[in-house]
């Protein structure tokens, strides 16, 4: 009888400490897809806020997948690509992202974006440079 009972109290600890395990690690995974999704979140807002683009999150909301987010340029978002493939051929140095712009890949255009900020400011500082002499 007080073997049966040891054996018992055994196969339940074990069976607790998988679930606890199994708990764990889903946890751990649920709490990685909610910074992945927070991450990507914060890159449609930026890109939405750096190239002017409305961003509608209507089904976002409804699935909590930021994915869903829709980016649509605005009057100002021509503006701005227009000034940026202005300065690109004048400063070849600079990307200019013709083809996502084309797909209206919004992200891929932002992180273009924001990859060529020092060249910009670098040129910048080399036309000042020139232009004081």
């Amino acid at each position: 009888m007080k073997r049966k009972s040891i054996i018992l109290l055994t196969i339940v600890g074990i069976i607790g400490l998988c679930i606890g395990i199994i708990f764990y690690v889903w946890n751990a995974n649920q709490k990685e897809k909610e910074a992945a999704n927070y991450a990507l979140y914060a890159e449609y807002y930026n890109a939405s806020d750096v190239l002017h683009l409305d961003m509608y999150t209507r089904e976002y909301e409804r699935t909590g997948n930021p994915h869903d987010i829709e980016l649509t340029p605005t009057d100002l978002t021509y503006d701005l690509l227009q000034r940026w493939e202005a300065i690109t051929e004048v400063i070849p140095m600079i990307d200019y992202p013709e083809e996502a712009i084309e797909l209206e890949d919004w992200l891929n255009v932002y992180n273009t974006f924001a990859s060529n900020r020092f060249d910009a400011e670098d040129a910048s500082k080399e036309i000042t440079k020139r232009g004081g002499e």
